[in-house]
């Protein structure tokens, strides 16, 4: 059957004071009777799980029976700590609104963190503990009212320790130390370590001292955080403080110094918000101690609180083995300091900003792949460049700590941002252009030639014609870059000698034409000296615009000369006079002899007449 009265849960309450409270309100003897009502077990475990059942049985919302079950699911999380043979109350809550809130419930909650006084779990009346099995939740079992037990103000400590626990580790109120978003779990479990191992001279407490059965008993045990948060953080430093001088004299690490207190602080501790604790005791430990430290997992700690890291840390942060940092502090390359370890073993400790100006410099220096992605240019041309002396390169860069590759990083910007300098703009066709990608032993051929002119565009002698993101996008004029290169000039063209050997014209003509502008060349040094190659596109043009006199009287069966002086009106160009008045190589243009074809053709007759009619 349904209750005749009903009400949801406090935010705040307890998952078994809702029912305690539901089943006071409808006159039942306890929350067992309540439970039977529901039609479930006479225990707790039932009553707080079967949410449906008591929903459906009693008339309840199912929302607020699920609320007493996850508040029963966090109960049962605290494990040990759950505080379920005894109730403990605030006098002053109880005055406002009697019901039992959910944090007393934990067996560290001694404090009301709202009106900061002691929880009571005994009456003053009786003198016995405050039943959970009472009927009404403001009275004790002998009818004494509980709103008049006394009210004791609590400790700093106490506050600040049920303070996070009623807030599920989210908040520690305005009392430090400021503690945010805790795991209850570690929490409690780092509250233990120090409170059961407060004395370094002494063992530790026993484990049962750590499960308190009432107010008092956990007063008692929470009592050592009363020094250790006092005037935070210098209460808990003197306590570090002590315990190094309570510990091992030989101790060369702090495992061993502070032992177990410290290893299982640092387990609970580190990479959570109560990474401050850690943060102390490693801080004291380099100023009071000559201990290594480092050698744990705090190892970064140990970093900040020292300014020094060991050798093998220094080594990976810096990008060298361990033996090349071991050459370099045996060299005096470096600044460190000897660390005795053990009974004969010595470390060494390298200053953080030692490393610091380590890796700065070393950051300059840079590998080749690093290089070419920076140049825009591939490896082969990078060697070349440093061949040439363009940039500065180190082959031996490797005996030297300070250079973390092969290539100076800034003279690469600095001889893109030269080149860039000395553009000279123009507009030019894309295949009268080389990039300096381009200049490659491979494509030009000649490897001291591609640093020959590598210099020259350094010298300012040759000017890119276009900028590019990188320096291997900077553009230069074929004509300008092909007079440093001869030999694949040459193979791709001809010279003068090997044009007149495959033609068969004289070569004084062909150097006539070359000179008068009508046949097109590159100019290349081959030897040391200045020579002329006729490509085949530049051939090709020359075919196409001119015939040579000679060509057309060897295909007529005549001569040259005899030729000539029939040609009355034609107009010959390219001819070199010769010392003795004669002419030789002389042009007639292609365009010339069409014409001269469709007068003949019109008039009727052949323009050319037999060789045999000549006389």
């Amino acid at each position: 059957m349904s209750l005749v009265l009903t009400h949801a849960p406090k935010d705040d309450e307890s998952g078994m004071g809702y029912y305690r409270r539901l089943a006071a309100g409808n006159a039942l003897f306890s929350w067992r009777d309540l439970a039977s009502i529901a039609g479930v077990e006479r225990n707790r475990r039932a009553l707080l799980t079967r949410t449906d059942d008591v929903a459906r049985n009693l008339g309840l919302e199912p929302a607020w029976t699920e609320f007493a079950r996850q508040q029963e699911t966090q109960c049962r999380d605290w494990g040990r700590l759950h505080r379920a043979q005894t109730d403990a109350v605030c006098p002053a809550c109880l005055t406002d609104s009697p019901y039992l809130r959910h944090c007393w419930e934990h067996a560290y909650v001694t404090t009301c963190p709202q009106h900061r006084i002691l929880l009571v779990d005994q009456c003053d009346a009786c003198g016995k503990h405050l039943s959970p099995e009472r009927l009404y939740i403001g009275l004790c079992s002998c009818g004494h009212d509980l709103t008049s037990l006394p009210r004791v103000t609590a400790t700093r400590a106490q506050l600040w320790l049920s303070t996070l626990i009623a807030g599920n580790g989210y908040q520690s109120g305005n009392v430090k130390p400021l503690v945010q978003g805790v795991d209850m779990n570690v929490l409690m479990k780092v509250i233990r370590t120090l409170c059961q191992y407060v004395d370094p001279t002494r063992p530790g407490l026993p484990r049962s001292a750590a499960l308190p059965k009432s107010v008092v008993e956990a007063v008692e045990f929470l009592s050592p955080l009363e020094a250790l948060l006092a005037d935070w953080p210098m209460g808990f430093r003197s306590h570090v403080e002590q315990r190094i001088t309570a510990g091992r004299k030989d101790a060369r690490t702090l495992n061993t110094l502070l032992g177990d207190w410290y290893i299982g602080l640092r387990k609970l501790c580190q990479g959570t918000t109560l990474d401050p604790l850690l943060q102390i005791i490693i801080d004291v430990a380099a100023r009071k101690s000559d201990c290594v430290l480092g050698l744990d997992s705090a190892k970064e700690m140990a970093e900040d609180a020292t300014g020094y890291m060991r050798a093998p840390d220094a080594a990976r942060a810096i990008g060298v083995s361990v033996s090349r940092l071991h050459d370099s502090i045996m060299a005096g390359e470096c600044e460190h300091r000897a660390r005795r370890t053990g009974t004969r073993g010595h470390l060494f400790e390298i200053p953080c900003a030692e490393v610091e100006r380590i890796q700065r410099q070393r950051a300059g220096w840079i590998s080749d792949i690093v290089a070419c992605e920076l140049a825009g240019v591939p490896p082969v041309v990078l060697e070349r460049m440093k061949a040439a002396g363009v940039i500065q390169s180190d082959v031996h860069w490797r005996e030297d700590l300070m250079k973390g590759g092969a290539v100076e990083r800034q003279s690469i910007l600095d001889l893109h941002e030269h080149v860039r300098r000395s553009v000279q703009r123009a507009v030019v066709a894309d295949d009268s252009t080389l990039t300096w990608a381009e200049l490659t032993s491979r494509r030009m051929g000649d490897r001291r030639a591609i640093e020959a002119l590598m210099q020259a565009i350094t010298n300012g002698k040759v000017n890119a014609v276009a900028c590019g993101r990188t320096l291997g996008e900077m553009s230069f004029l074929r004509t300008d870059v092909s007079q440093y290169f001869g030999t694949p000039l040459l193979e791709a063209g001809m010279s003068v000698q090997q044009l007149a050997k495959a033609t068969g014209w004289k070569w004084e003509s062909i150097q006539n034409w070359l000179d008068e502008g009508l046949l097109a060349s590159e100019l290349i040094q081959r030897r040391g000296q200045p020579c002329r190659v006729v490509l085949p596109q530049q051939l090709l043009e020359f075919r196409q615009t001119y015939v040579p006199l000679a060509d057309l009287a060897h295909a007529m069966g005549t001569r040259s000369s005899a030729l000539s002086r029939l040609l009355h009106g034609v107009e010959l160009v390219g001819a070199k006079k010769l010392p003795d008045g004669a002419t030789r190589g002389a042009l007639i243009r292609i365009a010339e002899l069409g014409r001269l074809a469709v007068i003949g053709a019109r008039a009727g007759h052949d323009l050319f007449i037999p060789a045999s009619l000549t006389p």
